[in-house]
Protein backbone atom coordinates (compact mmCIF):
# COMPACT_ATOMS: atom_id res chain seq x y z
CA UNK A 1 0.00 0.00 0.00
CA UNK A 2 2.84 2.38 0.82
CA UNK A 3 4.68 1.54 -2.44
CA UNK A 4 1.53 2.28 -4.43
CA UNK A 5 1.16 5.69 -2.77
CA UNK A 6 4.78 6.52 -3.57
CA UNK A 7 4.28 5.48 -7.21
CA UNK A 8 1.14 7.60 -7.55
CA UNK A 9 2.87 10.58 -5.90
CA UNK A 10 5.84 10.20 -8.25
CA UNK A 11 3.61 10.17 -11.33
CA UNK A 12 1.71 13.22 -10.08
CA UNK A 13 5.02 15.05 -9.54
CA UNK A 14 6.15 14.28 -13.09
CA UNK A 15 2.76 15.40 -14.41
CA UNK A 16 2.95 18.67 -12.45
CA UNK A 17 6.49 19.26 -13.70
CA UNK A 18 5.37 18.65 -17.27
CA UNK A 19 2.48 21.09 -16.92
CA UNK A 20 4.79 23.70 -15.36
CA UNK A 21 7.32 23.27 -18.18
CA UNK A 22 4.59 23.64 -20.80
CA UNK A 23 3.23 26.81 -19.17
CA UNK A 24 6.75 28.23 -18.91
CA UNK A 25 7.34 27.52 -22.62
CA UNK A 26 4.06 29.27 -23.49
CA UNK A 27 5.05 32.30 -21.39
CA UNK A 28 8.50 32.60 -22.94
CA UNK A 29 7.09 32.11 -26.42
CA UNK A 30 4.65 34.97 -25.88
CA UNK A 31 7.32 37.23 -24.42
CA UNK A 32 9.94 36.53 -27.08
CA UNK A 33 8.15 35.57 -30.30
CA UNK A 34 10.17 34.48 -33.33
CA UNK A 35 8.92 34.17 -36.85
CA UNK A 36 8.57 30.65 -38.20
CA UNK A 37 11.98 29.55 -39.41
CA UNK A 38 13.68 32.66 -38.01
CA UNK A 39 17.23 32.18 -36.80
CA UNK A 40 18.89 33.84 -33.83
CA UNK A 41 22.35 35.25 -34.65
CA UNK A 42 24.99 36.55 -32.21
CA UNK A 43 26.45 40.03 -32.57
CA UNK A 44 28.77 42.45 -30.78
CA UNK A 45 28.87 46.22 -31.00
CA UNK A 46 30.48 49.33 -29.59
CA UNK A 47 28.24 52.39 -29.41
CA UNK A 48 29.42 55.95 -28.73
CA UNK A 49 27.53 59.23 -29.08
CA UNK A 50 27.71 62.93 -28.41
CA UNK A 51 24.38 64.21 -27.14
CA UNK A 52 22.55 66.28 -29.74
CA UNK A 53 25.23 65.73 -32.40
CA UNK A 54 25.98 62.22 -33.62
CA UNK A 55 26.16 58.51 -32.84
CA UNK A 56 28.66 55.93 -34.07
CA UNK A 57 28.03 52.19 -33.95
CA UNK A 58 30.67 49.62 -34.87
CA UNK A 59 30.08 45.90 -34.60
CA UNK A 60 30.38 42.43 -35.99
CA UNK A 61 27.98 39.66 -36.83
CA UNK A 62 28.78 36.03 -36.07
CA UNK A 63 27.74 34.52 -39.38
CA UNK A 64 29.44 32.25 -41.93
CA UNK A 65 28.18 33.78 -45.18
CA UNK A 66 27.18 37.26 -46.25
CA UNK A 67 23.43 37.87 -45.79
CA UNK A 68 21.27 39.01 -48.67
CA UNK A 69 19.85 41.84 -46.54
CA UNK A 70 20.79 43.43 -43.22
CA UNK A 71 19.04 46.20 -41.29
CA UNK A 72 19.81 48.07 -38.08
CA UNK A 73 16.77 49.00 -35.94
CA UNK A 74 16.53 51.70 -33.26
CA UNK A 75 13.38 51.64 -31.13
CA UNK A 76 12.48 54.28 -28.54
CA UNK A 77 8.84 54.31 -27.51
CA UNK A 78 6.83 54.84 -30.68
CA UNK A 79 9.88 56.07 -32.61
CA UNK A 80 11.48 53.43 -34.83
CA UNK A 81 14.39 54.03 -37.20
CA UNK A 82 15.48 51.37 -39.71
CA UNK A 83 18.79 51.68 -41.57
CA UNK A 84 20.33 49.36 -44.17
CA UNK A 85 23.78 47.98 -43.31
CA UNK A 86 26.46 46.15 -45.23
CA UNK A 87 29.12 43.75 -43.90
CA UNK A 88 32.73 43.47 -44.94
CA UNK A 89 34.35 40.06 -45.51
CA UNK A 90 35.10 39.69 -41.82
CA UNK A 91 31.47 40.32 -40.87
CA UNK A 92 32.09 43.83 -39.52
CA UNK A 93 29.87 46.86 -40.00
CA UNK A 94 29.87 50.57 -39.11
CA UNK A 95 27.04 53.07 -38.83
CA UNK A 96 26.95 56.85 -38.32
CA UNK A 97 23.82 58.71 -37.20
CA UNK A 98 23.36 62.50 -37.27
CA UNK A 99 21.06 63.63 -34.44
CA UNK A 100 20.69 67.03 -36.07
CA UNK A 101 18.94 65.33 -38.99
CA UNK A 102 17.02 62.67 -37.06
CA UNK A 103 16.97 63.39 -33.33
CA UNK A 104 16.29 60.85 -30.61
CA UNK A 105 14.08 61.70 -27.66
CA UNK A 106 16.33 63.01 -24.88
CA UNK A 107 16.68 60.87 -21.73
CA UNK A 108 14.76 57.96 -23.25
CA UNK A 109 15.91 54.36 -23.37
CA UNK A 110 16.71 53.12 -26.87
CA UNK A 111 16.74 49.48 -28.00
CA UNK A 112 18.91 48.40 -30.92
CA UNK A 113 19.11 45.11 -32.84
CA UNK A 114 19.76 43.67 -36.29
CA UNK A 115 17.43 41.89 -38.69
CA UNK A 116 18.24 40.30 -42.02
CA UNK A 117 17.89 37.45 -44.49
CA UNK A 118 20.51 34.73 -45.03
CA UNK A 119 21.69 33.71 -48.48
CA UNK A 120 19.37 30.68 -48.38
CA UNK A 121 16.37 32.91 -47.68
CA UNK A 122 16.13 32.23 -43.94
CA UNK A 123 15.25 35.35 -41.92
CA UNK A 124 17.36 36.05 -38.83
CA UNK A 125 17.48 38.49 -35.94
CA UNK A 126 19.82 39.32 -33.08
CA UNK A 127 19.21 39.90 -29.40
CA UNK A 128 18.34 43.45 -28.37
CA UNK A 129 20.74 45.83 -26.67
CA UNK A 130 19.70 48.95 -24.79
CA UNK A 131 21.23 52.30 -23.91
CA UNK A 132 20.03 55.49 -22.22
CA UNK A 133 20.22 58.57 -24.43
CA UNK A 134 21.03 61.07 -21.70
CA UNK A 135 22.88 64.36 -21.94
CA UNK A 136 26.54 63.28 -21.89
CA UNK A 137 27.94 66.72 -22.69
CA UNK A 138 28.66 67.08 -18.97
CA UNK A 139 30.20 64.79 -16.32
CA UNK A 140 27.21 64.29 -14.02
CA UNK A 141 27.50 63.50 -10.34
CA UNK A 142 24.70 61.33 -8.97
CA UNK A 143 23.06 60.84 -5.60
CA UNK A 144 20.08 58.58 -4.89
CA UNK A 145 17.43 58.73 -2.19
CA UNK A 146 14.32 56.77 -3.10
CA UNK A 147 12.41 57.52 -5.17
CA UNK A 148 14.63 60.35 -6.45
CA UNK A 149 17.96 60.24 -8.25
CA UNK A 150 19.54 63.66 -8.65
CA UNK A 151 22.19 64.40 -11.29
CA UNK A 152 24.18 67.61 -10.91
CA UNK A 153 27.44 69.16 -12.10
CA UNK A 154 28.56 71.93 -9.76
CA UNK A 155 28.22 72.06 -6.01
CA UNK A 156 28.88 69.70 -3.13
CA UNK A 157 26.84 66.93 -1.55
CA UNK A 158 24.95 69.47 0.52
CA UNK A 159 23.65 71.04 -2.70
CA UNK A 160 22.46 67.64 -3.95
CA UNK A 161 20.91 66.79 -0.59
CA UNK A 162 18.97 70.06 -0.62
CA UNK A 163 17.56 69.08 -4.02
CA UNK A 164 16.53 65.71 -2.57
CA UNK A 165 15.01 67.31 0.53
CA UNK A 166 12.90 69.73 -1.52
CA UNK A 167 11.82 66.85 -3.79
CA UNK A 168 10.74 64.83 -0.75
CA UNK A 169 8.75 67.76 0.64
CA UNK A 170 7.10 68.25 -2.74
CA UNK A 171 6.30 64.54 -2.95
CA UNK A 172 4.55 64.60 0.42
CA UNK A 173 2.56 67.71 -0.51
CA UNK A 174 1.53 66.39 -3.93
CA UNK A 175 0.46 63.02 -2.52
CA UNK A 176 -2.06 64.88 -0.36
CA UNK A 177 -3.71 65.88 -3.63
CA UNK A 178 -3.01 62.81 -5.77
CA UNK A 179 -2.47 59.56 -3.86
CA UNK A 180 0.14 57.70 -5.89
CA UNK A 181 2.48 54.93 -4.75
CA UNK A 182 6.05 55.99 -5.51
CA UNK A 183 7.31 52.61 -6.67
CA UNK A 184 9.53 53.99 -9.45
CA UNK A 185 12.65 56.13 -9.78
CA UNK A 186 12.37 59.81 -10.75
CA UNK A 187 15.52 61.32 -12.28
CA UNK A 188 16.16 65.03 -11.67
CA UNK A 189 18.83 66.66 -13.85
CA UNK A 190 20.08 70.00 -12.55
CA UNK A 191 21.43 72.41 -15.16
CA UNK A 192 23.31 75.57 -14.28
CA UNK A 193 21.26 77.87 -16.50
CA UNK A 194 18.02 77.85 -18.50
CA UNK A 195 20.12 78.22 -21.66
CA UNK A 196 21.92 74.91 -21.02
CA UNK A 197 18.61 73.23 -20.33
CA UNK A 198 17.06 74.53 -23.54
CA UNK A 199 20.01 73.20 -25.53
CA UNK A 200 19.10 69.74 -24.25
CA UNK A 201 15.56 70.26 -25.55
CA UNK A 202 16.38 71.30 -29.08
CA UNK A 203 13.22 71.41 -31.11
CA UNK A 204 11.00 72.08 -28.07
CA UNK A 205 10.15 75.43 -29.66
CA UNK A 206 9.92 77.74 -26.65
CA UNK A 207 12.91 80.02 -26.06
CA UNK A 208 11.63 80.98 -22.58
CA UNK A 209 11.48 77.47 -21.03
CA UNK A 210 13.29 77.30 -17.69
CA UNK A 211 12.34 73.77 -16.58
CA UNK A 212 10.82 70.68 -18.16
CA UNK A 213 9.37 67.26 -17.33
CA UNK A 214 8.83 64.09 -19.35
CA UNK A 215 6.20 62.41 -17.17
CA UNK A 216 6.18 59.04 -18.96
CA UNK A 217 9.98 58.80 -18.62
CA UNK A 218 9.98 59.93 -15.00
CA UNK A 219 12.52 62.67 -15.83
CA UNK A 220 12.58 66.29 -14.62
CA UNK A 221 14.99 68.94 -15.88
CA UNK A 222 15.53 72.06 -13.79
CA UNK A 223 17.91 75.03 -14.00
CA UNK A 224 19.33 76.31 -10.71
CA UNK A 225 21.54 79.36 -11.15
CA UNK A 226 24.16 80.36 -8.59
CA UNK A 227 23.01 82.91 -6.03
CA UNK A 228 21.39 83.45 -2.64
CA UNK A 229 17.97 82.43 -3.96
CA UNK A 230 18.94 78.89 -4.99
CA UNK A 231 16.53 77.23 -2.56
CA UNK A 232 13.73 79.52 -3.74
CA UNK A 233 14.44 78.40 -7.32
CA UNK A 234 14.29 74.77 -6.18
CA UNK A 235 11.02 75.30 -4.30
CA UNK A 236 9.40 76.73 -7.41
CA UNK A 237 10.76 74.41 -10.11
CA UNK A 238 10.89 71.01 -8.38
CA UNK A 239 7.25 70.87 -7.15
CA UNK A 240 6.06 72.15 -10.54
CA UNK A 241 7.83 69.45 -12.56
CA UNK A 242 7.09 66.68 -10.04
CA UNK A 243 3.39 67.52 -10.24
CA UNK A 244 3.49 66.73 -13.96
CA UNK A 245 5.09 63.34 -13.25
CA UNK A 246 2.70 62.46 -10.42
CA UNK A 247 -0.28 63.64 -12.45
CA UNK A 248 0.75 61.24 -15.20
CA UNK A 249 1.26 58.40 -12.72
CA UNK A 250 -2.11 59.09 -11.13
CA UNK A 251 -4.02 58.56 -14.39
CA UNK A 252 -1.73 57.71 -17.33
CA UNK A 253 -4.68 57.39 -19.71
CA UNK A 254 -5.95 60.85 -18.78
CA UNK A 255 -2.76 62.90 -18.82
CA UNK A 256 -2.58 63.61 -22.56
CA UNK A 257 -6.30 64.48 -22.63
CA UNK A 258 -6.20 66.95 -19.74
CA UNK A 259 -6.67 70.60 -20.73
CA UNK A 260 -3.35 72.41 -20.70
CA UNK A 261 -4.78 75.02 -18.32
CA UNK A 262 -5.56 72.25 -15.84
CA UNK A 263 -2.17 70.49 -16.15
CA UNK A 264 -0.15 73.67 -15.89
CA UNK A 265 -2.49 75.20 -13.37
CA UNK A 266 -2.06 72.26 -11.00
CA UNK A 267 1.71 72.27 -11.53
CA UNK A 268 1.97 76.01 -10.88
CA UNK A 269 -0.35 75.81 -7.86
CA UNK A 270 1.94 73.11 -6.43
CA UNK A 271 4.90 75.49 -6.26
CA UNK A 272 5.85 76.34 -2.68
CA UNK A 273 6.20 80.05 -3.50
CA UNK A 274 4.09 81.44 -6.35
CA UNK A 275 5.81 83.69 -8.82
CA UNK A 276 5.20 87.24 -7.49
CA UNK A 277 5.12 88.58 -11.05
CA UNK A 278 1.91 86.68 -11.72
CA UNK A 279 -0.12 89.12 -9.60
CA UNK A 280 1.07 92.07 -11.68
CA UNK A 281 0.57 90.16 -14.94
CA UNK A 282 -3.04 89.34 -14.05
CA UNK A 283 -3.84 92.85 -12.86
CA UNK A 284 -2.38 94.39 -16.01
CA UNK A 285 -4.33 91.97 -18.23
CA UNK A 286 -7.54 92.81 -16.38
CA UNK A 287 -7.00 96.53 -16.85
CA UNK A 288 -6.15 96.02 -20.52
CA UNK A 289 -9.08 93.62 -20.98
CA UNK A 290 -6.64 91.03 -22.36
CA UNK A 291 -7.39 88.09 -20.06
CA UNK A 292 -7.40 84.79 -21.95
CA UNK A 293 -10.38 82.48 -22.29
CA UNK A 294 -10.05 79.03 -20.77
CA UNK A 295 -11.34 77.53 -24.00
CA UNK A 296 -8.30 78.96 -25.81
CA UNK A 297 -6.03 77.26 -23.24
CA UNK A 298 -7.50 73.78 -23.60
CA UNK A 299 -5.08 72.42 -26.19
CA UNK A 300 -2.01 74.63 -26.07
CA UNK A 301 -0.39 77.69 -24.52
CA UNK A 302 0.86 80.69 -26.50
CA UNK A 303 4.39 80.40 -27.88
CA UNK A 304 5.42 84.00 -27.15
CA UNK A 305 6.84 84.70 -23.70
CA UNK A 306 4.39 87.45 -22.64
CA UNK A 307 1.12 85.66 -23.44
CA UNK A 308 2.62 82.39 -22.15
CA UNK A 309 3.33 83.89 -18.73
CA UNK A 310 -0.21 85.24 -18.65
CA UNK A 311 -1.50 81.74 -19.49
CA UNK A 312 0.49 80.25 -16.59
CA UNK A 313 -0.63 82.97 -14.18
CA UNK A 314 -4.28 82.71 -15.16
CA UNK A 315 -4.33 78.89 -15.15
CA UNK A 316 -2.76 78.77 -11.69
CA UNK A 317 -5.25 81.31 -10.34
CA UNK A 318 -8.27 79.49 -11.80
CA UNK A 319 -7.12 76.08 -10.53
CA UNK A 320 -6.46 77.56 -7.08
CA UNK A 321 -9.97 79.00 -7.14
CA UNK A 322 -11.39 75.55 -7.96
CA UNK A 323 -9.38 74.02 -5.13
CA UNK A 324 -10.52 76.65 -2.63
CA UNK A 325 -14.18 76.59 -3.63
CA UNK A 326 -14.82 72.92 -4.54
CA UNK A 327 -11.92 70.92 -3.11
CA UNK A 328 -9.33 68.47 -4.44
CA UNK A 329 -11.83 65.60 -4.65
CA UNK A 330 -13.64 67.47 -7.40
CA UNK A 331 -10.34 67.94 -9.26
CA UNK A 332 -9.73 64.18 -9.05
CA UNK A 333 -13.23 63.60 -10.41
CA UNK A 334 -12.46 65.99 -13.27
CA UNK A 335 -9.28 64.06 -14.11
CA UNK A 336 -11.26 60.80 -14.16
CA UNK A 337 -13.82 62.39 -16.46
CA UNK A 338 -11.15 63.36 -18.99
CA UNK A 339 -9.83 59.80 -18.79
CA UNK A 340 -13.21 58.80 -20.25
CA UNK A 341 -12.28 60.86 -23.35
CA UNK A 342 -14.53 63.83 -22.77
CA UNK A 343 -13.72 67.05 -24.65
CA UNK A 344 -12.36 70.01 -22.66
CA UNK A 345 -15.58 71.94 -22.09
CA UNK A 346 -17.84 68.89 -21.93
CA UNK A 347 -15.66 67.17 -19.34
CA UNK A 348 -15.68 70.23 -17.12
CA UNK A 349 -19.45 70.67 -17.40
CA UNK A 350 -20.05 66.98 -16.61
CA UNK A 351 -17.97 67.30 -13.43
CA UNK A 352 -18.96 70.73 -12.10
CA UNK A 353 -22.36 71.30 -13.67
CA UNK A 354 -21.51 74.68 -15.22
CA UNK A 355 -19.53 75.87 -18.22
CA UNK A 356 -15.98 77.16 -18.61
CA UNK A 357 -17.42 80.59 -19.39
CA UNK A 358 -19.33 80.54 -16.10
CA UNK A 359 -16.15 79.48 -14.32
CA UNK A 360 -14.31 82.47 -15.81
CA UNK A 361 -17.06 84.81 -14.59
CA UNK A 362 -17.01 83.28 -11.09
CA UNK A 363 -13.24 83.49 -10.86
CA UNK A 364 -13.06 87.08 -12.12
CA UNK A 365 -15.75 88.14 -9.66
CA UNK A 366 -13.84 86.52 -6.78
CA UNK A 367 -10.45 87.75 -7.96
CA UNK A 368 -11.19 91.29 -9.09
CA UNK A 369 -14.64 91.99 -7.67
CA UNK A 370 -15.81 93.37 -11.01
CA UNK A 371 -19.25 91.82 -11.05
CA UNK A 372 -19.88 92.51 -7.34
CA UNK A 373 -18.92 96.17 -7.82
CA UNK A 374 -21.29 96.52 -10.75
CA UNK A 375 -24.04 94.81 -8.78
CA UNK A 376 -23.45 97.10 -5.81
CA UNK A 377 -23.65 100.18 -8.04
CA UNK A 378 -26.86 98.88 -9.56
CA UNK A 379 -28.35 98.34 -6.11
CA UNK A 380 -27.36 101.84 -5.03
CA UNK A 381 -28.74 103.51 -8.14
CA UNK A 382 -32.26 104.16 -6.73
CA UNK A 383 -30.81 105.65 -3.57
CA UNK A 384 -28.47 107.80 -5.65
CA UNK A 385 -31.39 109.20 -7.58
CA UNK A 386 -33.24 109.93 -4.33
CA UNK A 387 -30.16 111.66 -2.95
CA UNK A 388 -29.92 113.83 -6.04
CA UNK A 389 -33.57 114.82 -5.67
CA UNK A 390 -33.11 115.68 -2.00
CA UNK A 391 -30.02 117.81 -2.71
CA UNK A 392 -31.06 119.54 -5.90
CA UNK A 393 -34.84 119.86 -5.53
CA UNK A 394 -34.67 122.91 -3.19
CA UNK A 395 -32.19 124.57 -5.55
CA UNK A 396 -34.43 123.99 -8.52
CA UNK A 397 -37.42 125.27 -6.57
CA UNK A 398 -35.55 128.44 -5.53
CA UNK A 399 -34.49 129.08 -9.12
CA UNK A 400 -38.09 128.75 -10.26
CA UNK A 401 -39.30 131.21 -7.57
CA UNK A 402 -36.64 133.77 -8.53
CA UNK A 403 -37.52 133.40 -12.17
CA UNK A 404 -41.21 133.81 -11.40
CA UNK A 405 -40.64 136.94 -9.25
CA UNK A 406 -38.47 138.48 -11.95
CA UNK A 407 -41.11 137.94 -14.58
CA UNK A 408 -43.77 139.64 -12.40
CA UNK A 409 -41.64 142.75 -11.99
CA UNK A 410 -41.24 142.99 -15.68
Amino acid sequence: MTDLAILVDSRMSRTSLGIFSFLLWLTLSAAYPLQVGEKQVEWDCLLTYTFGESLTLKGSLTIQDTPNALSLIFQSGSQRIVQTLSLDKQGNFAYYHDFRQTPFRPFAKVEIWLEGVLSDGTPFTTNKKEFLYEDNRFPWKTRFQAPFRVHWRQGDLQFAQTILNVAKEAQEAIEQWLPVEADWVIDIYVYESPGELRQALRGAGNSWIGAHADPDLGVALIAISAGLDQRLQMEQQIPHELMHIYLYRYRPAAYARLPVWLREGLATAAEFYPNPDYYTILETARQNRSLLTLQSLCDTFPQEAGPAYLAYAQSAAVVQYLLDQYGISKIRQLIDTYADQYECGAGFYRTYGFTLEQLEAEWQEARFGEASTARALANLAPWGILLLLVLFAPILLALQLVSHASSRRN
